[in-house]
């Protein structure tokens, strides 16, 4: 049983890293990025945040990091909220550990129409491809682009898939570094097809 300061310093903590990760986004998604011909690196972001469509969930001390997803994935709602942000500051697991969590969790829920991706403290976005992440006017960030946790995302991959349909169609990803692309958005579409058939543009 936990004692009563332990509660209030999780919540405390909580608190925190739900600061973190908004400002996170505010600071390196939402804003026009040069690097992108203006457009946000993720232009649905700003959005979904005002509408309250994002949960954000934070991994508790000494419990199992499966057993917790899991039951943050059984009481997701995609009706009410559309993306679950899973932060770990307490991970423990390298980078290729965490890639294989990913990659299990996306075998076994993609058909269900869940896609999940990750954030590992790290694996900075500092790779050349990867740049215009963490620097959308062209200059030195001046908020840390490095957050202290690890984060899981997960959405429903058919919206995931029809919004990035849409970036297509108007150009967004005309200016992604090639092997960037390859690796992120066309492996997507073919595993969505795969899955689900049907048109996708990639």
């Amino acid at each position: 049983m936990q004692h009563k300061k332990d509660l209030v310093s999780e919540v405390s903590s909580k608190k925190q890293i739900i600061e973190d990760v908004r400002k996170w986004s505010q600071h390196f998604l939402e804003i026009p990025n040069k690097h992108l011909g203006g457009f946000p690196a993720c232009p649905f972001a700003n959005k979904t945040w005002k509408d309250n469509k994002v949960v954000v969930e934070v991994k508790r001390k000494n419990k199992w990091y499966k057993t917790e997803l899991n039951g943050h994935l059984k009481q997701l709602d995609f009706s009410v909220h559309e993306i679950l942000i899973f932060c770990d500051p307490y991970f423990n697991y390298s980078l290729e550990e965490f890639q294989d969590i990913i990659d299990a969790y996306n075998s076994w829920y993609n058909k269900k129409d869940i896609f999940f991706m990750g954030f590992h403290p790290l694996n900075p976005a500092n790779e050349e491809e990867q740049e215009f992440l963490v620097t959308p006017n062209g200059d030195a960030p001046t908020v840390d682009s490095d957050l202290e946790y690890s984060m899981m995302l997960a959405q429903k991959f058919s919206q995931l898939q029809e919004a990035s349909d849409k970036l297509h169609r108007i150009g967004y990803y005309k200016k992604w570094p090639s092997g960037y692309y390859q690796d992120v958005v066309v492996s997507r579409a073919k595993t969505y097809k795969r899955i689900f058939g049907g048109r996708h543009d990639g």
